[in-house]
This record gives structure tokens, C-alpha cells and sequence, in this order.
């Protein structure tokens, strides 16, 4: 398994992937980059991880070099990789630039898929703008799913970008969608009672420009100007930290924060169901529409009430499980924050249908699909 954007294990989907094949009898090497103060290798609940080191970047330029780099890099080990016999190329993105090995791995009869994590090219213009940068990694990304016999798509939107875009066989392309895991889901509901003038809230995941994550510190204070008195957990690292932080001093609201950082993963739905209200603060951008957040699944596996944007995955992921604030509103999205603070009864019955609703989104369901996208590839 080939991984850039993510250091591992902390990359929730490739753990959940990679271990599921170990399970499954697969020997499966995962190389990633190297996060601080992880080892160059070492064993993972059975998956040997071996790490390269990758350059900070910030800018276009930057993310073009870091690219650059880690396509070097993975491009040597994969070879070394298939030299020593291995027998799939699990190919994840972004970026979308392993295609010339994938190439050879066929050309030597190995089997490659190709795990569709990311629309690259859309991510690049929410970054940076629309421009030719994007036309190109769009013809990368056709060549990396022309190369793989299977492409693992993360969703339905990313299945029909594969097939009208990748130019795909549809039969070629499996959802395999991110889901907490069973052992994970609350036993049951639990809400604290009456109105809530300290609410805990919860913000999980990656803290990058795409995720929105600037606007957490006018949120905390717009609650405070609404007679909260709020404190907010945040989980999690990014290029956006050092600007949250400024943020939040500057609003005055520095001290409601918790700046947790990366925790364990195993820690991590412990911290959620701590939490009176989870958020999600992705704004309503192409990227984010036809992106499925992995922390919308954790939330309703802690049974918590949820506020977000009205994102169309995560409409189909949650259902009517948590309340949609309008498209980028932010007034709104603290109306009903404040509205789930004020309602015991509405905070019970969103936690209770949260659990109902999440039991049929677990990984399990989708395990069943990673095995046979492997047996897809394996058998072409």
C-alpha cells in the first residue's frame, strides 16, 4: 500500500483497510510517510509499516515539490516492493502520480488497484484556484485509474467520477465506504439533561483550508455573545492550527479551546462521546459535496447530536440524524447549536436515531467489499 497525504497508522481509512486484510491472510506492507517521533519501521497490529520522510510545504510551490518528493520516494520502495515479490499494488491518493509503476506492476503481471481517497484536482482548485495545474492532474488521474484492473471508490460521487471521468468499467469500480468500526458504537443513548449553559462541543479530523476549520473560533464566540459559555475539543492537526490559534485570541475565546492534537485513535471515541454537541464546519465546496467525512460516521457512533452543513455525502451518510445549517451560514449553524443547547428532548432523540442509523454504516458492511474488489483484481 502506497500512502502520501496521511502518516500511518493515523490514516483511519488505510488502517481500517490494511488490517482487515491482514485478517484476511494478506502479508501487507504499508508505505507512508513519517510522522514525528514514528520510527522508520515497525509492525502495526500485524501490518509492517515502513516510513519515508517528506518536506513541510505551504503554497502551490510547495505541495508541488512535497508531491514530487513523495512520488520519488514511493516509486523506489514500490520497486523494491515488487522485486521482493509483491503480489498487489494498492495504490491511494492524493497525489495521483504512481502511475508509470503501476504501469510496470502490470507489465511484470502483478494486480493493482487503485483507492480513490481524494478528488485531487478539485482539492487543488479549493486550495489554489482554478488554472492548468488542475487540467493536468486530472490526466493524472485518468492514468492511475487506467492502470488499475479495480479502483476502490470512496462513495457513490467518487464511483461516477471513476466511470464518467476515469472512463472506468463500471464493473471495475467497488464503493468501499469509511464506517466506524461495531466494537465502537455506544450501548446507548446518553444526553445530559435540562438546558445547556456550558455546552462540551467536539471538532474531529484534519485541519486543513478545505475543512473550514477557520471559522471554530467565531463560532465559540458567537455562542458567548448568545449567553453560552461553550468549550470546544479540538482533535486534530493541520496546516490551519497556527491560524485557529490566532483566531481564537483574537475573538478573545483562546481559552475555551482545547487544543488536543493527534491522539490515538483508540482514544479518540472516548473524547467524542464526552461531547454534549459534535460539529462539522466544511464548507459547501465541490470537494466537500462528493467527499464522505469520516467523522460524521464517529459521531453517530457515540450517539451524539450533530450540527453541519448541508453537504450532500454527508446527507446520505447521516440522514436525517443531525441538523443541516444552510450552506455556509454560520448564523445559522449557531442558531442550531444553540437550539440542540436549549432542547433536552430534541439532543435524546438525535443521539438515539444517530445509533439506529449507524449500526448499517459500520466497516464491517464494507470490509465485505474491500475483499472483493481484491478478488476482482486478483482474478483479472
Amino acid at each position: 500500500m502506497a500512502l502520501e497525504n496521511n502518516p500511518y497508522p493515523q490514516d483511519v481509512r488505510v488502517r481500517s483497510e490494511a488490517e482487515e486484510l491482514v485478517a484476511d491472510g494478506h502479508d501487507v506492507v504499508v508505505l507512508a510517510p513519517r510522522g514525528e517521533r514514528q520510527p522508520g519501521t515497525e509492525t502495526v497490529n500485524g501490518v509492517r509499516v515502513k516510513r519515508y520522510r517528506l518536506p513541510a510545504a505551504t503554497g502551490a510551490a510547495g505541495f508541488a515539490f512535497e508531491y514530487v518528493v513523495a512520488a520519488t520516494q514511493l516509486t523506489l520502495r514500490l520497486l523494491a516492493e515488487l522485486v521482493r515479490g509483491a503480489d498487489v499494488v494498492h495504490l491511494h491518493n492524493p497525489p495521483d502520480l504512481l502511475f508509470p509503476v503501476g504501469g510496470l506492476a502490470r507489465v511484470m503481471g502483478r494486480a493493482v488497484i487503485f483507492d480513490h481517497h481524494d478528488l485531487t484536482p478539485e482539492l487543488f482548485e479549493q486550495k489554489f484556484g482554478a488554472g492548468w495545474p488542475a487540467s493536468i492532474l486530472r490526466w493524472c488521474e485518468r492514468m492511475t485509474m487506467g492502470v488499475a484492473q479495480v479502483v476502490i471508490a470512496a462513495n457513490e460521487s467518487h464511483r461516477r467520477i471513476a466511470i464518467r471521468r476515469g472512463r472506468v468499467d463500471q464493473t471495475h469500480v467497488v464503493v468501499v465506504r469509511n464506517g466506524p468500526r461495531g466494537d465502537t458504537i455506544a450501548h446507548s443513548p446518553t444526553t445530559r439533561k435540562g438546558v445547556l449553559k456550558k455546552p462540551r462541543l467536539c471538532y474531529v479530523g484534519s485541519l486543513g483550508s478545505q475543512d473550514g476549520v477557520i471559522l471554530l473560533p467565531e463560532i465559540v464566540k458567537r455562542l458567548c455573545r448568545d449567553g453560552c459559555e461553550p468549550v470546544l475539543d479540538l482533535v486534530g492537526d493541520g496546516p490551519e492550527l497556527s491560524t485557529i490559534k490566532r483566531l481564537a485570541e483574537e475573538h478573545d475565546v483562546l481559552e475555551r479551546i482545547e487544543f488536543m492534537g493527534q491522539v490515538p485513535h483508540g482514544e479518540v471515541p472516548r473524547i467524542i462521546r464526552q461531547a454534549d454537541i459534535c460539529l462539522d464546519v466544511a464548507p459547501c465546496t465541490t470537494l466537500n459535496h462528493q467527499s464522505t467525512m469520516v467523522k460524521i460516521g464517529e459521531y453517530l457512533a457515540a450517539g451524539r447530536p450533530v450540527v453541519t452543513f448541508a453537504l450532500d455525502e454527508t446527507r446520505y451518510t447521516a440522514g436525517d440524524c443531525v441538523l443541516y445549517a444552510a450552506c455556509d451560514d454560520v448564523e445559522d449553524l449557531c442558531a442550531l447549536i444553540m437550539r440542540l443547547c436549549e432542547d433536552e428532548a430534541l439532543r435524546a432523540s438525535l443521539a438515539a436515531e444517530s445509533l439506529e442509523r449507524v449500526r448499517a454504516l459500520t466497516w464491517e458492511h464494507s470490509a465485505g467489499w474491500l475483499r472483493h474488489a481484491y478478488a476482482l483484481a486478483t482474478a483479472s
